[in-house]
């Protein structure tokens, strides 16, 4: 358990003694080809192995993010929050930007504990716990999450440690079995916390065992969250991401209509367009083109003219029916 509230950083107890100490490398970095001095993509690089990369990674194994969506808690108010955790093991937490910290922690069984939550409300700030990979990028988030998966019915002689890791790899790296599980008191179901990528299909049932012995196996995924291509964040589809609606109609053209100019206004008198129906209106937002059912409005850009045809308005102005 971390006994100090004191935080060193993530780099506590690797710190060279001297600068000829840094200059020169650890023992293990000359196993290791040179580095190469070079340009690449009209600017210096530097070049090292990719052997190398993920091998100064390995530190960073029980690694997560934090991040902070909204407003951010100070970092002495999330490190005495994790303190408060009782973790088995010592953790720190430090600054990667303004909405981001690096949580360090030391053990499997304190990063699944905490990775397993999710989302966290520290002191008044939500919270979002993500992944960290050496090739996060920090404006993204990772699709990579726990998601507990349950196996109805497993047969009793199955719930073994080795064969719930073998479950659990089928589908990704499994981090935790839960306790009911483990010791056998509840064999209706089993349960396992796996590392998945939600951008991926599984199948909902594997074949679990020989081929003339084994039978099929039902998995069931719990609270297997959305992940959006677009804008790549957790908890919506693509197709439903803010973002992506957001973005401007493309204007839409049609030939000349009858129907004369009108001078542009804040306020247009009332107008109008048939069947008894007269409109008031009153632009609360920026101009902008919106097609609906092959009828249109035409705002020309310097705003010298409104157009409008058919019997049907675009929904980017808001309007007002009055029935005469």
């Amino acid at each position: 358990m971390a006994k100090k509230l004191l935080d060193h950083g993530f780099l506590a107890g690797k710190q060279p003694k001297s600068f000829k100490d840094a200059l020169s490398g650890s023992v293990e970095a000359n196993d290791f080809p040179n580095f190469r001095i070079s340009s690449n993509r009209g600017m210096p690089s530097l070049w090292f192995s990719e052997e190398e990369f993920f091998h100064l990674a390995k530190p960073f194994e029980f690694a997560l993010v934090g991040r902070f969506p909204l407003k951010r808690s100070s970092l002495d108010s999330i490190r005495r929050f994790f303190f408060i955790l009782k973790l088995s093991g010592d953790f720190s937490v430090t600054l990667l930007d303004q909405a981001n910290v690096l949580i360090k922690l030391a053990n499997d069984m304190d990063y699944a504990r905490v990775f397993a939550q999710r989302s966290y409300f520290v002191y008044g700030c939500f919270i979002k716990v993500i992944k960290w990979s050496p090739v996060l990028d920090l404006s993204e988030e990772s699709p990579i999450v726990p998601v507990w998966l349950s196996f109805s019915r497993l047969r009793p002689h199955l719930f073994s440690s080795r064969i719930l890791f073998g479950l659990g790899s089928v589908f990704g790296r499994l981090i935790h079995i839960d306790n009911a599980t483990a010791s056998g008191s509840r064999p209706s179901v089993a349960c396992v916390l796996v590392e998945i990528d939600v951008t991926k299909s599984f199948p909902d049932s594997v074949w679990l065992g020989p081929e003339k012995l084994g039978y099929v196996q039902k998995v069931i995924f719990e609270g297997m969250p959305n992940f959006c291509s677009f804008c790549k964040a957790l908890g919506h589809k693509k197709l439903e991401c803010p973002k992506l609606s957001s973005k401007p109609s493309p204007v839409a053209f049609s030939a000349p209509l009858d129907n004369p100019p009108v001078p542009v206004s804040t306020e247009v008198p009332i107008i109008t367009l048939g069947c008894d129906i007269s409109v008031k209106l009153e632009i609360r937002m920026s101009l902008k083109c919106t097609t609906v059912s092959n009828n249109f409005i035409e705002v020309s850009v310097n705003l010298v003219d409104t157009r409008f045809g058919g019997n049907s308005l675009g929904d980017s102005l808001e309007w007002i029916l009055e029935t005469i």
